[in-house]
């Protein structure tokens, strides 16, 4: 779309507008969270991470003299997502590179949000994480150690009420936004009502987080305590949430998202086993992205080709009309009007008939005037002789 082209708005650009409305509801509870754990700084490195999104946006449009749609609010919703899942012991420089990142690299080569294949916010914080790792897990203002910091060293939590809460409420160490499972869960609750076929891919993922977390526990004190801290440690709810619900990444059909869904949290869970962090849950999203085309090519589930031949072999009869019956009173009688036209359509072939034999009388009266005047002066002669 050029700078040229008028205002009517394509309608991929407002669908993305609109899912970002929605990522922004979904938000406010774990900003409003952050900024009450960490005050005045989260505020900061989310007002940096959005300006910087934005900025780089409208540069590239300029460089690249076009309009990619920036006011879809993606930028906002990229850089909030991207500095929540920052420590906040994060350095501006640190927020300000990962934005870049996140526009330049993520956004700008594919023209619209809509056609990036990537989570950019998921993007930016791997990105961090490869170039920053220690500066990513370092949650020196919260006292305590993170769940996902337990996990890799196969510590546990306690399984009383008090230790759960901690977790439920995010008081244990985390990313400024992740921490806080009861803020996550009301987003999700949110994304369920508002948009429940996006939200299948977010369930399938946490259920393959939950399997994982049985099958495989990576903690001595039992499966429950294993599901709990796999399921609210680290950036996984988060992750399902705002990014297996990332529109451009969505594969189109319904049960192609849900098995990318499982997919996908399968191999997050993989990379939590075997990885090199404490938390790779932004790299196994970017796999997962990678596999969004390969899902949509899954055959049709049994259900989806009942539905698509009920819709081939369906055919919609119309409704038959209601008349109202003064309206059907006010209708002329049909026969009436068929006697009343055949009667003046032989009104008028009797008067042409009278016309016509009144002509051809005035001719022949004409004709007999004619012979009398032409015998007359012979007639007239004759006498004369005599």
């Amino acid at each position: 779309m050029t700078n040229q082209q008028i205002t009517q708005k394509p309608q991929d650009f407002i669908d993305m507008r609109n899912h970002m409305i929605d990522y922004a509801i979904m938000l406010t509870a774990p900003f409003l969270v952050a900024v009450l754990y960490h005050g005045l700084r989260a505020v900061l490195l989310v007002l940096i991470s959005i300006v910087t999104c934005t900025i780089c946006r409208r540069i590239g449009e300029k460089v690249l003299n076009c309009d990619f749609s920036s006011r879809d609010f993606s930028n906002w919703i990229i850089g909030v997502t991207f500095a929540l899942l920052l420590p906040s012991t994060a350095t501006w420089w640190t927020v300000v590179f990962g934005a870049i990142f996140a526009i330049i690299v993520c956004v700008l080569p594919f023209g619209k949000t809509i056609n990036s294949p990537f989570v950019p916010a998921a993007a930016a914080v791997s990105f961090v994480t490869l170039c920053w790792p220690d500066r990513m897990f370092a949650y020196s203002d919260t006292a305590g150690m993170s769940l996902s910091k337990m996990l890799s060293q196969g510590n546990a939590i306690g399984s009383n009420a008090v230790a759960l809460l901690e977790v439920f409420t995010g008081a244990l160490p985390s990313a400024m936004g992740a921490g806080c499972v009861l803020a996550l869960l009301g987003a999700l609750v949110f994304l369920t009502i508002r948009r429940p076929k996006d939200a299948i891919s977010a369930y399938t993922f946490m259920l393959a987080v939950i399997v994982m977390a049985i099958l495989f526990p990576r903690v001595s004190t039992g499966r429950f305590i294993s599901v709990i801290m796999e399921f609210c440690g680290g950036e996984v709810l988060f992750g399902a949430i705002f990014f297996m619900t990332y529109p451009s990444v969505l594969p189109k059909r319904t049960f192609a998202r849900a098995v990318w869904g499982f997919v996908g949290g399968i191999i997050c869970m993989l990379m939590r086993y075997f990885g090199a962090f404490e938390e790779p849950m932004c790299f196994g999203v970017l796999i997962a992205c990678a596999l969004t085309e390969l899902a949509d090519k899954i055959p049709l589930a049994k259900w989806e080709k009942v539905k698509e031949e009920k819709e081939e072999i369906k055919v919609v009869e119309p409704a038959p009309a209601v008349v109202p019956e003064e309206v059907l009173n006010e209708i002329p009688d049909i026969e009436e009007i068929i006697v009343e036209e055949e009667t003046e359509a032989n009104e008028e072939i009797v008067e042409e008939t009278a016309v016509q034999e009144s002509e051809s009388l005035h001719d022949v009266i004409e004709e007999e005037n004619t012979v009398t005047e032409t015998e007359a002066p012979f007639m007239t002669g004759g006498d004369s002789d005599e």
